[in-house]
């Protein structure tokens, strides 16, 4: 059926990051997926963006003229609310799972299987190194995925709900691990170096001087044998030498600190905040937190950081979980009220205004607090009315109101 198909054609670069070889980088780190996460700023960052997302409900609306109304039992509230396949997995676990790989690899899989009337039952998670993107002159034709007994299955585009991080052709993503391997490769580097000065460094460092001349090799093993297993590793730190045949130490190099070895570790920080656009703070530093900065950051990171990424999902879902003929007049959205969830008393604040305004009724606010309405709570308040007349009544007197 796809015999016409052709490979896409991948630099050397993609081919390594495909097989999970990794790619060399200047600091002589191979950066790929895995390595990249032990770098525990890259594993924080995408910790924190995959469960955001995975935590978010997903809502569907039906719109009629203007007015959406809230589909509770559709099939797409049923799929990534609850449970999207068969096989028990839960739709937090399917959602986080969709959206490491994408941020780690920039692509994520899922695919679409459907029922006898045509709409879509279960969505199958699918690993990216097992799955293949055929296209032809820049035109996405399908996929071929691997199955466990080592054959092949080709799939249409509309079997396959895709997610791509920040694509150059539309058709294939690219994760920050890919564009900003060099970066990394030097925070992976700094780790490196510290625990191999740790395991390995003589406290103080330097070298051996003596006017003595050894003549027996095995007395010169023999020294270097005594010193490696009394002095390196880090339960043998600060410990006294003993030396012997007139032997004086002369430190040569530079410590931790006067190397500036620390700032450079925090700096690989702010490096990998700044590929995932998060702010320090959403790694765990606080150095240069307040409660103020905070807020502030909290809501940078829903219109900045979260908001492409939802669309990016609610746009493929649409796409691909949606028929032509519902497609117009059905929205797909994630609820992100609660990323904005304020204290009680900022969030009291907005209650009352929202329901003097009549833009809520009393018995939404106590739904939105997880509250049993009341008799009489479906009543929105009219004093905005009232007060919109009092002030036409002001300036029909001809006095001014301010």
């Amino acid at each position: 059926m796809f015999n016409f198909f052709k490979r896409s054609h991948n630099n050397n670069h993609d081919v390594l990051h495909r097989l999970g070889l990794g790619v060399d980088t200047a600091s002589g780190q191979a950066v790929n997926s895995r390595t990249a996460q032990a770098l525990p700023a890259v594993h924080c960052a995408v910790s924190v963006l995959a469960e955001a997302v995975a935590s978010l409900p997903v809502h569907v609306y039906n719109q009629s003229n203007d007015v959406r109304t809230r589909a509770q039992n559709h099939h797409i509230e049923r799929l990534l609310n609850q449970s999207p396949n068969y096989n028990g997995v839960t739709a937090y676990d399917f959602k986080l799972a969709l959206m490491r790989s994408m941020l780690l690899r920039g692509n994520a899989f899922a695919r679409i299987e459907y029922d006898g009337t045509g709409k879509p039952n279960q969505l199958v998670l699918l690993h990216p190194e097992s799955v293949i993107i055929r296209q032809d002159y820049g035109k996405l034709l399908g996929y071929q995925i691997a199955l466990e007994n080592g054959k092949f299955k080709n799939l249409l585009k509309e079997e396959m709900l895709h997610l791509k991080y920040h694509t150059d052709d539309g058709i294939e993503g690219r994760s920050p691990i890919q564009i900003c391997r060099e970066a990394i490769g030097l925070g992976l580097a700094q780790q490196d170096h510290g625990a191999n000065l740790f395991k390995n460094g003589v406290r103080p460092s330097g070298v051996f001087e003596t006017d003595y001349m050894f003549k027996d090799e095995n007395h010169i093993n023999r020294l270097k044998q005594s010193l490696a297993s009394a002095n390196t590793g880090s339960s043998n730190a600060g410990k006294i030498l003993l030396l012997e045949n007139g032997l004086k130490f002369k430190p040569i190099s530079l410590s931790n600190q006067d190397a500036e070895w620390l700032d450079a570790r925090n700096f690989s920080v702010v490096d990998v905040a700044r590929m995932f656009k998060l702010s320090p703070i959403f790694l765990q530093d606080y150095s240069n937190s307040s409660y103020a900065n905070f807020t502030e950051a909290s809501r940078a990171f829903l219109g900045q950081t979260l908001r492409p990424l939802l669309t990016n999902i609610q746009q493929e879902c649409t796409n691909k979980l949606l028929s032509d003929r519902y497609r117009p007049n059905t929205i797909i959205e994630f609820n992100t009220a609660d990323l904005l969830r304020a204290n009680s008393t900022e969030r009291y604040e907005v209650y009352d205004a929202a329901i003097r305004n009549g833009v809520m009724c009393p018995n939404e606010v106590r739904r939105a607090e997880n509250m049993p309405p009341r008799d009489g709570g479906d009543e929105f308040s009219q004093s905005w009315i009232q007060k919109g007349e009092a002030l036409s009544e002001g300036n029909d007197d001809g006095n001014e109101t301010l």
